[in-house]
């Protein structure tokens, strides 16, 4: 991608007539554009909201109704420089976000503009995890079930089995937040945790542990990995909760001498490993590391444990609720 042509988006200057405001992940964005079926891929994945609300996140993309740009779409670009954030999604598609003025400028072609998965499952949530920062969201790589109202966080590496655990505990009651990307915020002192509604994303080993998909198929996901991305209402009835209070942090970890294990983590251990994966800022960003700070500090005086696990996602998950019931 470095080495291909790609489409530099609009100035100041590009018309943009068609605005609406939306909610996401306790931050309101303003979208404004000249191609209105964009505005119908918003809507799918963010939630409007009123016209007078004051905006966190200022959007505007331009789309060329003449390009002849189509799906597949390639693998996402990003490079940074201080504030600025370069995002080429195709050699005609692409964005310039500026942390320091929280706005972003983009062009698209029609047919990515129209594409509500892509955005829902792939723009969407890039951006609000590279802008979010600057409007006070803290994105952390963990996946979130809610019950209750209470939001359990599971955190662990990469296959550790974030989104198999997951999806067992919402087969046992809870709600599903997130499988992989929990957003959290701290207004007025308040700690909360959000999600966007995008696809699950399994591994195909998981039809092991779930037969409903043994008659789906695998697809490439961008970073090129076999997977199922399914949508968990529609293919396991799952009920979504779009934001929670966090009630308790469980890092997962697989392995161990016992089929179910699990522990008390040290704060200062649980702090320790949710700063290891935040991203790095430039020094004149500097000042948005506070509210990702108290965003952590925040969570991690909750109970916070560390699971290792041998048996099937299903045991553990019956397991997990009754522990988590009794603390």
């Amino acid at each position: 991608m470095a080495s291909r042509s790609v489409a530099i988006p609009p100035g100041e200057e590009a018309f943009t007539p068609h605005c609406k405001y939306y909610a996401a992940v306790g931050i309101v964005c303003s979208i404004s554009t000249n191609f209105e079926p964009l505005l119908g891929a918003a809507g799918e994945a963010l939630l409007s909201v009123a016209a007078e609300a004051t905006a966190d996140l200022r959007l505007s993309f331009w789309v060329d109704t003449q390009s002849t740009a189509r799906a597949p779409w390639p693998k996402p670009y990003f490079r940074g420089l201080n504030h600025l954030v370069f995002a080429a999604y195709s050699p005609e598609d692409a964005m310039l976000i500026d942390l320091a003025q929280r706005r972003a400028i983009g062009r698209f072609s029609a047919a990515m503009a129209a594409d509500r998965s892509y955005w829902k499952q792939v723009i969407f949530p890039a951006l609000l995890g590279v802008m979010g920062a600057s409007a006070g969201v803290t994105a952390l790589h963990c996946g979130c079930v809610v019950r209750n109202g209470a939001g359990l966080l599971l955190a662990g590496d990469s296959g550790s089995g974030k989104s198999t655990l997951a999806l067992a505990l919402c087969k046992s009651g809870f709600d599903l937040l997130a499988d992989d990307w929990t957003y959290l915020t701290t207004r007025s002192g308040r700690l909360a945790a959000w999600g966007l509604p995008t696809a699950l994303k399994l591994l195909p080993d998981a039809r092991t542990f779930f037969p409903e998909l043994r008659w789906l198929e695998t697809t490439a996901s961008l970073n090129g990995e076999l997977a199922y991305e399914i949508d968990p209402e529609v293919v396991f009835g799952v009920r979504r909760s779009s934001s929670c209070q966090p009630r308790c942090v469980v890092f997962l970890e697989r392995g161990g001498k016992s089929s179910f294990s699990i522990a008390e983590m040290s704060s200062t251990e649980a702090a320790r490993r949710f700063e290891s994966l935040l991203e790095d800022l430039p020094a004149e960003l500097s000042h948005y590391r506070v509210p990702q700070d108290e965003a952590i500090r925040q969570l991690v005086a909750r109970p916070c444990r560390v699971l290792r696990y041998a048996e099937g996602p299903e045991a553990v998950a019956w397991s997990l609720r009754l522990y988590c019931e009794n603390l």
